[in-house]
């Protein structure tokens, strides 16, 4: 299915509910009906006591089938809302679910230059469920609770009084006003909390997968405080949320209350004076009346469960039509970390009988004895599985030898002057400047612009829109494969490390970007030591030495 078709991206959110919302009205007004004729049965069993009369079994049936028909329409609404909510969240998703196969996110990256998979997962979970409870389980008993003073209205006029009818719809026409005002009063908290909470749930998931580099880079902390700001942003979302829910149900309570059922008991005592009702409908009136405050009864819940769900519905309609909106990117304003010094005349790897294996594995690399001199560029060789990747993430620190030494070029004494590029290193959702300072907070325009030409990609990022402000999406998703992968190495090369270690980093590469990579380090060859896990025979060629790895050993060749 295209990823334009009009069923992923529409207009409006077209779901499977009327059925179950046409149930619940239909129910909510078996609910006033059933409780308007108990009323009435309340106020006949008044009329004939009060009269000595011998018929009360007539008062006390009506009452009895008021409450049967009540309680029949009580069951049956809770029974179609529970019904349609399943149905709409099962159909959000699955419409959220073909959106992301048919390739959408490629087109929200772009549209938006966000973290895509956790707003996504967000939209699927929190979002579905919220739109799912509005449309499928709230809207129905909504509409049955507006229109219920109606149906009350229609029975006084009936069967009590039409000059109390007439009264009691006054009072009703001024209920939807005021509930239309309250929801546009609110509607900005609303879909700031919405935001906020995507937000969030995207910063949290790309940090997860972002990780491992994050910790390579030092830069674990500085994405901590960042988490933490974010979740102090939604902490505020909630409470202004939360706040304004408090200001509906107090103001409900003190006003609408009072005046509705102030106005019932007094038009009763009016009619009873003139003689137009008897005690005991005037009695019955009293208590039809409190059936009138049901719209008001749910003006607590529609703040929370109809505003919160139209504005997920919206940010998924959004989503699904490719116009995310842009969110601000906080990512890159952490206090910065400290840089290596350059080495001393120890500057050099050495790997002296190691041997390690990854958790309770058997061993990857047994006995390993080898050593690279400062500013040598070694490539590591072999089969795949040979343990080149082990051996690197040793030297880098990551994995812990079972046993042997390791010897590293130490900045000052202080902590290994070491970068690591992974396989596949993980380009964080924002522009290609916030990318690059995950590796130095602090670095200026012209040390980025200079990492990018050793890494030989400056004259593409200057040919993007924007430059270093250029947005590269989620995992790099709008740049190429060899793009992304020189980006992470002129983020590395920002580190300005003693050692640079890069594991296979033409393996996913087209064959332009793999000459610019062996280029870039042909270029950085000597000017630092260069130790590389590779396949590539056009790679290990410009080495100065090679290391082979295979059956558990290193050997140089």
């Amino acid at each position: 299915m295209s990823p334009a078709s009009p069923d992923l991206s529409p207009s409006r959110l077209d779901l499977p509910v009327r059925p179950h919302v046409l149930a619940t009205l239909a129910c909510g007004w078996l609910v006033a009906v059933g409780l308007c004729t108990c009323y009435l049965g309340i106020g006949r069993l008044i009329d004939d006591v009060m009269a000595g009369g011998d018929r009360l079994w007539a008062a006390l049936a009506t009452m009895a089938g008021g409450i049967v028909l009540a309680a029949a329409g009580a069951v049956g609404q809770g029974v179609a809302r529970g019904r349609g909510e399943g149905v709409a969240e099962v159909s959000v998703r699955a419409r959220i679910h073909r959106f992301v196969l048919s390739g959408g996110t490629r087109r929200e990256a772009r549209a938006g230059g966000g973290p895509v998979t956790g707003s996504l997962a967000s939209l699927a979970t929190e979002s579905a469920a919220k739109l799912a409870a509005w449309r499928g389980g709230f809207l129905g008993p909504l509409v049955a609770s507006v229109t219920t003073p109606l149906v009350v209205v229609v029975v006084v006029a009936l069967v009590i009084d039409v000059t109390s009818a007439l009264v009691l719809l006054a009072v009703v026409v001024a209920v939807p006003p005021v509930v239309g005002g309250f929801q546009r009063l609110f509607r900005a908290s609303s879909a700031a909390y919405q935001t906020q909470s995507r937000r969030l749930a995207a910063q949290f998931l790309e940090s997860i997968q972002g990780l491992r580099l994050l910790t390579l880079l030092g830069a674990a902390q500085r994405r901590s405080e960042l988490l933490a700001e974010e979740s102090e942003r939604q902490r505020r979302a909630t409470m202004r949320l939360l706040a304004g829910n408090q200001l509906v149900l107090l103001i409900t309570d003190v006003v609408f209350y009072g005046g509705l059922i102030g106005t019932g008991t007094a038009l009763a005592l009016s009619r009873y004076a003139s003689g137009a009702i008897s005690a005991g409908t005037a009695v019955a009136l009293v208590l039809i009346s409190l059936l009138l405050t049901e719209p008001i009864s749910v003006v607590g819940q529609f703040f929370y469960i109809a505003m919160t769900g139209r504005a997920a519905g919206r940010q998924i309609l959004a989503a699904l039509a490719g116009e995310r909106p842009a969110a601000p990117d906080h990512g890159d304003t952490a206090a910065p970390a400290a840089h290596p010094d350059d080495g001393d005349e120890r500057d050099a790897v050495e790997l002296v009988a190691v041997t390690a294996g990854h958790g309770d594995g058997p061993d990857v690399v047994t006995d390993v004895t080898f050593s690279v001199r400062r500013g040598e560029m070694v490539a590591l060789v072999g089969p795949s599985g040979a343990g080149k990747s082990t051996l690197l993430s040793v030297i880098a620190g990551e994995l812990a030898p079972r046993s042997g030494t390791v010897r590293l070029p130490a900045a000052g004494g202080g902590a290994p002057g070491l970068a690591l590029v992974p396989q596949h290193s993980w380009l964080f959702s924002g522009t290609i400047a916030s990318n690059l300072r995950l590796a130095d907070p602090t670095a200026s325009e012209e040390r980025m612009w200079q990492a990018l030409r050793d890494a030989r990609l400056a004259a593409e990022v200057e040919a993007m829109p924007g430059g270093l402000e250029a947005r590269v999406g989620e995992e790099g998703l709008t740049l190429s494969g060899g793009q992304a992968q020189r980006l992470a190495l002129a983020r590395a090369l920002l580190i300005d490390a003693a050692v640079l270690l890069l594991d296979e980093p033409t393996s996913h590469v087209d064959a332009r970007s793999e000459q610019l990579i062996i280029d870039s380090l042909r270029r950085l060859r000597g000017t630092r030591t260069i130790i590389v896990a590779t396949h590539s025979p056009a790679l290990s060629g410009v080495a100065d030495r090679v290391i082979e790895v295979q059956a558990e050993k290193a050997v140089a060749r």
